[in-house]
C-alpha cells in the first residue's frame, strides 16, 4: 500500500468528480444565490442590498471549493458558467419575478438594483475565487 505524502492532496479526484462538483456549485449557487440575493434593507430611500453581497460570497465559497476540492481549475469554470445558466433560467422561464429587469428601475429600484447587480456582477467573486484556488493549485505542485 502507497503512503500518502505530505503535498499530495486527499481529495483529488477523477474527471468525473471535478464535473459533479462542477454542476452541483452551478445548482447551489443558482438556486440558493437567487433566492438570497433581493434580502436588502433601507436606510431612509436608499437600498441596502446586502443580499447580493450574501449571494456572491456564496458563490465565491463554492466556486474555490470546486477548483481546490477536485484540484481542476475547470470545475470552478463549470461552476460558475452553469450557475450563470441557471439565474438565467429562472428569469427567463420563471414565472415569478425573481430577477427584475432594468424596466422596474423607477418602481422597485432596490430589488431592481439587486437584481442586476447579481445576474451581471456574480463574474466578480468567481474570477477572484478562481484567482485564488489557482493560487492553492500552484502550491500544491511545489
Amino acid at each position: 500500500m502507497r503512503e500518502q505524502r505530505a503535498n499530495q492532496s486527499l481529495t483529488a479526484g477523477s474527471n468525473l468528480s471535478a464535473l459533479v462538483r462542477g454542476l452541483v456549485t452551478a445548482v447551489v449557487s443558482g438556486l440558493l444565490g437567487t433566492a438570497i440575493h433581493a434580502s436588502l434593507s433601507y436606510a431612509g430611500d436608499i437600498p441596502l442590498v446586502w443580499g447580493v453581497l450574501v449571494a456572491w460570497l456564496l458563490l465565491g465559497l463554492l466556486v474555490y471549493w470546486s477548483v481546490v476540492a477536485s484540484g481542476k481549475l475547470w470545475a470552478g469554470a463549470v461552476g460558475f458558467i452553469g450557475c450563470y445558466l441557471v439565474v438565467g433560467s429562472i428569469s427567463y422561464f420563471g414565472n415569478d419575478t425573481m430577477i427584475l429587469p432594468l424596466q422596474y428601475l423607477q418602481y422597485l429600484p432596490g430589488p431592481t438594483i439587486a437584481s442586476l447587480l447579481w445576474m451581471y456582477g456574480m463574474i466578480v467573486p468567481a474570477v477572484i475565487s478562481l484567482f485564488m484556488a489557482l493560487r492553492v493549485l500552484r502550491k500544491r505542485q511545489r
